[in-house]
């Protein structure tokens, strides 16, 4: 399913939210590029400081406009029940794959 060159844009936001247009063009040229897929909400930018709605409005964007370039939606977070719920938003949205970091945080904390 994922060959080729996996690009990881930056999820441009101010302090009104997310930068829709903006990150639908960084979307747009990377289909228009030919990567073999699209990596969101990964280890760059600050999708960390997303709220769980944004997160899934992110990977909504990317998905309508990947044209029919697979996403993978990072779905990492600090506590196993918001991971399984990034889960459930990116499947709902149409990503193609997950990707998660293990947390380091002992297991009273998740």
């Amino acid at each position: 399913m994922f060959t080729g060159l996996s690009a990881f844009p930056l999820t441009p936001v101010s302090e009104q939210g997310i930068k829709e247009y903006e990150f639908i063009g960084l979307v747009e040229r990377l289909a228009e590029a030919g990567v073999g897929s699209i990596g969101v909400l990964g280890s760059t930018g600050n999708y960390a400081y997303l709220s769980h709605a944004e997160r899934a409005r992110v990977v909504k964007l990317s998905v309508e406009n990947a044209v029919g370039v697979p996403i993978i939606a990072g779905i990492g977070a600090l506590r196993t029940r918001d991971v399984l719920a990034n889960a459930e938003s990116a499947q709902e949205a149409g990503a193609s794959g997950g990707a998660a970091c293990a947390s380091f945080l002992p297991k009273a904390h998740r």
